[in-house]
């Protein structure tokens, strides 16, 4: 058995212009590594929902096409294993070489861990029972030119983590989650207050004046107006605006900034949420934040 993983040991600028020299000379030769289009027909999820239920060592006559990242290679003898990674989710190709002189040969020989593939196949699992794509073409969409960490240590040092976040996004689970809960949590409160009745707005990022907060605000400049202008740092004072001119029920979700200290519950840059109401006082306005943040962890969270 081999297997194609890069070790921690090899020099990622080594790789990346040897890998850079190849798709060069493969593009000088006619094969297009970076293929204008591909139809993906079936996701990864449907696939995994759908076959669920094949038997061990049965493969079906559905033939589904589908694509994901390469996250291991491992080659036994004439057959050769891809665990494929999209949209957070693993499924296993099966890749037979009954030919060295087949098109497929010439296509796996040469992947490497981190390429995008498309690839067509027919469902089934293997005798150790494993739901995998026993697959009949491939085709490279997009070669990885850098080396990636080995998906077994993933990546722990917080400095990296946050300078190379598609790294982390894709050895580390937990923080993809966070990505997918943060758009729930976006999109519930959306709901939430749009079923209550609020009209959601936007109001301007660039001000005259800061307002609306005891914050100092970021300091930038209009050309075309020769004046300078301030990041906002609140939405409050055109939100209250807009009350007066009769919108009774209305809120922003989006961007504030400040110019301020950081820590692990500050950022410069933060997304907040501001909404008014008329004719309601501080107890309602509790009410509604308590009912707001019960269902929302219910339905998120269950």
């Amino acid at each position: 058995m081999t297997e194609n993983i890069q070790t921690p040991n090899t020099s990622t600028d080594e790789y990346y212009i040897k890998r850079s020299e190849k798709i060069k000379n493969d593009l000088e030769n006619g094969i297009n590594v970076y293929p204008h289009k591909f139809n993906v027909k079936n996701d990864i999820k449907s696939i995994i929902s759908i076959y669920s239920d094949i038997e061990k060592g049965k493969t079906v006559e559905d033939e589904v096409c589908s694509s994901g990242r390469i996250m291991v290679i491992r080659n036994f003898g004439k057959t050769s294993f891809l665990k494929l990674m999209c949209d957070g989710l693993n499924i296993q190709l099966v890749v037979r070489i009954e030919n060295k002189e087949d098109k497929i040969n010439g296509v796996v020989k040469n992947l490497k861990r981190g390429d995008i593939i498309g690839y067509f196949g027919n469902p089934g699992r293997t005798s150790t029972g494993e739901l995998s794509v026993f697959v009949s073409d491939i085709i490279l969409l997009s070669p990885c030119l850098r080396t990636i960490p080995t998906e077994h240590f993933g990546i722990k040092d917080p400095e990296l983590i946050y300078r190379k976040r598609h790294l982390d996004l894709l050895l580390n689970e937990e923080s993809r989650k966070r990505f997918f809960i943060r758009s729930k949590v976006i999109n519930f409160i959306r709901r939430y207050l749009d079923s209550k009745d609020f009209l959601e707005v936007e109001t301007p990022m660039m001000n005259a004046i800061p307002g609306g907060a005891a914050a100092k605000p970021f300091v930038t400049y209009h050309n075309d107006l020769k004046a300078q202008l301030y990041m906002r740092i609140s939405p409050e004072l055109y939100l209250k605006t807009l009350v007066v001119g009769g919108i009774d029920r209305v809120y922003e979700l989006g961007k504030q900034y400040r110019n301020e200290g950081v820590d692990l519950t500050h950022n410069p840059e933060f997304t907040s949420v501001e909404f008014y109401m008329a004719y309601a006082d501080y107890e309602d306005l509790m009410d509604m934040t308590e009912e707001l943040l019960n269902s929302m962890v219910k339905e998120i969270v269950g």
